[in-house]
């Protein structure tokens, strides 16, 4: 499936809209620019760019296709009056097969559904047993159900394609001899298919528990401290495609990389506020190309990781380029959290206090 659907479908709304074309006409000029904001890049010129802002996505009225006035209305200036749809405090992200996007928001104690396709736009409060009250780190399986970590449930919660409750995890103490370990504040979520496992990091017991794909307790591992293996709130989680697991040791202002048996192999990022050094890292993503993109919260940008031929060590990552800065035009964030790269290098980064998604492209790092 071809994910440039997020360029075709929302892009081309965007220049439809400003340019008062067709969607057929307004897909061929690619160079029309909809906002003055959006022809940033980075690095700026006149080096070569490798990342460029093509939206900024703020609710509804940024995804829907808009209905044309009547002649009658434009002529007695009739405004559109129909409410729509707001992001407070997006905070994750994650697609589903068929492209669409979903965003978590800890305001609206919701999930936000987008379709790139039929321009849809819709929002998804639970079932009629369970509603959201925090939801915070969301993914979405090959089977397109759909896991979110909800803070104040204490709880995962597995939904079908129909949003229907399938499974809900993490508050059950468990029968007989053997207790199961309660969350108390999951704030991130990884699965790893191939190994049937759930991965749910515990922001206050520093802890993160490993469950199978039906719920099951299988373990946990950490702690509080500043150690190999230890963390200082873990928030976001991701797993590669080696199978290792990538832990948002948020406090400690580091990544930790752990082994598919889950040993303390590799850590990225140290404190501080110059290139390369992280403060409040919020949550992890890769491109095609391997790179490794960190959001974090009080830089107010994302920064790249990837290998530099000139260094020996393969496993060894440096900054590459960093994306942002503190501010609210366009390609600037207050407070990013969740970042999702689909299969054509869309990046999508939930701007926080901005209250909205900003969308990039990576155009290569060659």
């Amino acid at each position: 499936m071809n994910k440039a659907r997020w360029v075709t479908g929302f892009m081309a709304l965007a220049l439809c809209v400003t340019a008062g074309a067709t969607p057929g006409t307004a897909k061929k000029k690619n160079n029309a620019i909809p906002d003055a904001g959006l022809n940033r890049v980075w690095p700026p010129p006149p080096q070569k760019p490798r990342i460029k802002l093509l939206q900024v996505i703020r609710g509804e009225r940024d995804v829907i296709e808009k209905k044309k006035r009547s002649f009658l209305q434009k002529l007695v200036g009739e405004r559109d009056t129909q409410n729509f749809i707001r992001f407070l405090r997006p905070f994750a992200l994650a697609e589903d097969q068929e492209g669409r996007l979903y965003v978590t928001d800890t305001y609206e104690r919701a999930v936000f559904v987008m379709d790139p396709t039929t321009r849809a736009f819709r929002i998804f409060a639970g079932d009629a047993d369970v509603q959201f009250r925090q939801p915070m780190a969301i993914t979405v399986d090959s089977k397109d159900r759909v896991w979110v970590a909800d803070a104040t449930l204490r709880s995962v919660l597995c939904f079908n394609q129909d949003e229907k409750l399938l499974l809900m995890f993490g508050t059950d103490p468990g029968t007989g001899k053997v207790k199961t370990p309660t969350l108390k504040r999951p704030a991130g979520i990884a699965l790893d298919e191939s190994r049937n496992r759930v991965y749910v990091s515990d922001s206050k017991l520093n802890q993160i528990f490993v469950f199978d794909m039906n719920g099951k307790f299988l373990g946990r591992f950490g702690g509080p401290g500043n150690d190999p293996g230890q963390f200082s709130y873990p928030g976001a989680l991701l797993v590669d495609k080696q199978g290792r697991l990538l832990v948002a040791d948020t406090i400690n202002a580091r990544i930790q990389v752990f082994s598919p048996d889950l040993k303390p192999i590799q850590t990225i990022g140290e404190r501080g506020d110059t290139p390369g050094k992280l403060a409040i890292p919020k949550d992890m993503a890769f491109d095609r190309e391997g790179h490794l993109y960190v959001t974090d919260a009080f830089l107010n940008n994302f920064q790249i990781f990837g290998h530099d031929p000139r260094d020996p060590d393969p496993n060894q990552l440096s900054v590459l380029l960093f994306v942002g800065g503190l501010g609210q035009r366009p390609g600037d964030f207050q407070v990013p959290g969740g970042i999702y790269i689909d299969s054509e290098d869309h990046i999508f980064v939930a701007d926080q206090m901005n209250g909205r998604i900003q969308v990039f492209q990576f155009l290569g790092g060659k």
